[in-house]
């Protein structure tokens, strides 16, 4: 009797082991037949040519920032100075660490200080 409880155990096995191998089967089948679907479009010469121009324009546009002046917000005094021109001022600022840190917490605060909201008006019942 023991031998045939074994082999009702093994032949138990083989009906779990095709239906998982036919899971495996069908899901390949499904992703083959979606492959064309799922595919990324080629990049077509005139898609390289705009790349390649957005790359360059992308360039100079971050060239002109770190090399120019501009004013970036007047009314909180933020303004925008060549990259060459901020190091220097940052290496003479922070001979001193300590000045140099109250500064940088002065700036902080006036850069991202937002007033308060106004008042709410009275309510007609109050």
């Amino acid at each position: 009797m023991n031998v045939t409880n074994r082999n009702r155990q093994r032949g138990s096995v083989l009906p779990y082991f095709i239906i998982i191998v036919g899971a495996f089967l069908a899901m390949a089948a499904v992703l083959w037949l979606n492959r064309e679907e799922v595919r990324a479009p080629r990049v077509g010469a005139e898609r390289a040519v705009l790349r390649k121009q957005n790359l360059a324009d992308s360039c100079a546009e971050g060239t002109a920032t770190l090399s120019s002046y501009a004013v970036v917000n007047a009314e909180k005094g933020i303004y925008q100075i060549p990259i060459e021109r901020a190091i220097e001022t940052m290496i003479r600022e922070w001979k001193q660490p300590q000045k140099a840190l109250g500064v940088l917490s002065e700036r902080v605060d006036l850069a991202t200080f937002v007033p308060p909201p106004p008042p709410e008006a009275p309510s007609e019942f109050e």
